[in-house]
């Protein structure tokens, strides 16, 4: 009797086997082409610095963080590419390979940083980018890096001196690090220098309160320093006013007096930049307004500084923009 009970324990055994065989002979295993990393895949022709393989890159981080989605980080290499982002406080990264396919971890809490928006990258920026390296080098670029705070990129060539450059985000101005941006970007849709940008900053800081130590504002970013409380706050904003930093201390010396952040006119800056003297904002390369700055003729004044070389160097108007002037002006 257990004879009996063994054996048609081990025909049910095999029984099983070849039923498994024959499922996985007709289904098949799951197909693992369109997984990150997974089974077989139309990979690119050429390499992602290629603007018409970029567009998968863009492709993919569209389809996991949509178009809205602001990145912290990208790091593009020859065949694969990942960036950072920022999504409801929380910094996500996204890893993309040769065949477009994607995957996306959430790795914890994010800090305030500037970011880009993905659907300010350009394909053709890349194209850019190598043509004007090889043209310095006569190399290949062999990755970029581009970081949102400043929306810049970061170019690495495979070989050759230099071996590294920077290049504005739409990958114009190729140029040594430390070297002027031969391609400004005071003028730039994004610049923080336009009315409709700068007001973004003023109105952030102004939940801080209303006394203002010092203001400067560059294309990219904007330091603002607020008096909240007897103390400092000082404060960084990026592109679209995001909030990159806040810091707060005891005032220093200098910081005795204050004006209303209220007063500040965010057209002051493009006011300026039409003055002859300016020639329009791709010309602006950073502006100042604090109180002690003309303040014995009982008003505060912008100063607006122009390229290295321009005569006068730099700009001064009243705080709505107007009167321009310059040092040692007749």
């Amino acid at each position: 009797m257990r004879a009996i009970t063994v054996f048609f324990a081990l025909l049910a055994t095999v029984a099983g086997a070849y039923g498994g065989f024959w499922v996985m002979r007709e289904l098949g295993p799951a197909d693992l082409t369109g997984q990150y990393g997974r089974g077989n895949a139309a990979s690119i022709e050429g390499n992602f610095m290629q603007s018409a393989n970029f567009e998968r890159v863009i492709e993919a981080l569209e389809r996991e963080l949509g178009p809205d989605g602001r990145l912290q980080s990208l790091n593009v290499n020859l065949l694969e590419v990942d960036a950072t982002a920022i999504d409801s406080g929380r910094r996500l990264v996204v890893r993309i390979d040769a065949s477009g396919r994607s995957m996306k971890d959430d790795v914890g809490e994010a800090d305030p940083i500037g970011t880009v928006p993905v659907a300010k990258l350009d394909p053709k920026a890349l194209d850019r980018i190598s043509k004007a390296a090889r043209k310095e080098t006569g190399e290949p670029v062999e990755r970029l890096s581009l970081t949102g705070s400043s929306r810049q990129w970061n170019v690495y060539m495979l070989r050759g001196e230099p071996d590294s450059f920077i290049a504005n985000l739409n990958g114009k101005g190729l140029r040594l690090s430390g070297e002027e941006n031969p391609e400004p970007g005071g003028a730039e849709p994004d610049s923080l220098m336009r009315a409709e940008n700068l007001h973004k900053v003023l109105d952030a800081a102004a939940k801080e309160g209303d006394a203002l130590y010092d203001l400067t504002v560059w294309p990219e970013r904007a330091s603002v320093a607020m008096k909240s409380g007897g103390r400092v706050v000082a404060l960084q904003f990026g592109f679209d006013g995001e909030l990159t930093g806040r810091d707060i201390s005891a005032p220093n010396g200098a910081q005795t007096k204050t004006i209303r952040l209220s007063r500040v006119d965010p057209r002051a800056i493009e006011r300026m930049a039409k003055s002859r003297y300016a020639k329009g904002l791709k010309n602006a390369m950073y502006a100042i307004l604090r109180p002690d700055i003309g303040f014995s003729a009982g008003e505060p004044q912008w100063l607006l500084y122009l390229p290295e070389g321009s005569d006068p160097p730099y700009l001064t108007a009243n705080i709505k923009g107007r009167g321009i002037s310059w040092p040692g002006r007749g």
